[in-house]
């Protein structure tokens, strides 16, 4: 399964889901933003929780469904290029996200103090203990490693949560959103309609909360568009009155016998342009 765009996305839209999963409260997301961020050393930290707060550390997400020996080499690179770049006084931890054991590398003695410190948390997901009743968040991720047998029930009970947990209607559609994203990463022989009848989703998009949320994007986009246009309506008219102007008082003082020439000199016009109204006198 392709992860690494999907899990951004899921982290961004739900950054608490980070928390929990490494046993902290949820609350503490209201305080940090998710962001993927280049640096100079041609690094890209695919997920990056920095604090809003002050004296909150860095979180540094790491999600990794394939065995690869330079994963924690590339990873405690990433964290300590970033610190060096920006503030090698910030307290962070990483927290590594493993499908299982076998996406880990074998060889961990190069990180061994690094791995057994406060600073690093590493997540089996086929090994995580779910509550009995995940928030929503790690409700998507438990879809992600369950057995095939056991998705559609998961789903079922996912989006009912989310019907009766969320009430804004723009978050519950994004929830539907990453949910049927990771549908298709996981059932990659079907395609996205197979994957909504599969699920029932095309009865959640039926639905009036998806339908309000559905138009209050459609009125958003409306009102950007209305609002783009009167601003370049403004501007346009703004130029064309400009023009008219410059066109008023160039015929006024050709009527004076001023040239061309000497009007150009005055107005800072360029010639062409005096000649070009001289020529067409009712425009």
């Amino acid at each position: 399964m392709e992860t690494d765009s999907f899990f951004c996305h899921l982290f961004k839209q739900l950054p608490e889901t980070v928390f929990e999963l490494i046993g902290l409260p949820a609350e503490r997301a209201r305080w940090y933003r998710f962001d993927a961020v280049e640096l100079k050393k041609a690094f890209r930290i695919d997920g990056l929780l920095q604090p809003t707060k002050a004296g909150l550390p860095l979180y540094f997400v790491e999600v990794q469904y394939h065995a690869s020996a330079k994963f924690y080499a590339n990873l405690f690179a990433k964290v300590f290029c970033f610190l060096e770049e920006n503030d090698p006084a910030s307290d962070w931890a990483a927290v590594a996200i493993f499908s299982s054991r076998r996406a880990e590398p074998k060889s961990l003695e190069p990180y061994e103090a690094l791995l057994r410190s406060r600073h690093v948390h590493r997540i089996y997901l086929d090994e995580f203990t779910m509550p009995a009743d995940p928030p929503v968040g790690l409700g998507i991720l438990q879809l992600a490693s369950a057995p095939e047998a056991e998705i559609r029930s998961l789903v079922g009970s996912l989006i009912r949560k989310t019907e009766h947990e969320i009430a804004d209607s723009e978050s519950e559609k994004t929830v539907i959103e990453l949910v049927e994203e990771l549908l298709m990463r996981r059932f990659t022989q079907h395609d996205r309609e197979e994957i909504r009848k599969m699920f029932q989703l095309h009865d959640i998009r039926k639905s009036k909360v998806w339908q309000e949320a559905h138009e209050t994007g459609i009125e958003k986009g409306i009102e950007k568009g209305i609002e783009k246009g009167r601003v370049e309506g403004i501007e346009k008219g703004r130029e064309e009155g400009k023009a008219i102007a410059q066109s008023e008082f160039v015929r006024n003082c050709l009527s004076k016998g001023m040239s061309a020439k000497q009007i150009a000199e005055l107005t800072k016009l360029p010639l062409k342009t005096v000649r070009r109204i001289a020529k067409n006198p009712s425009n």
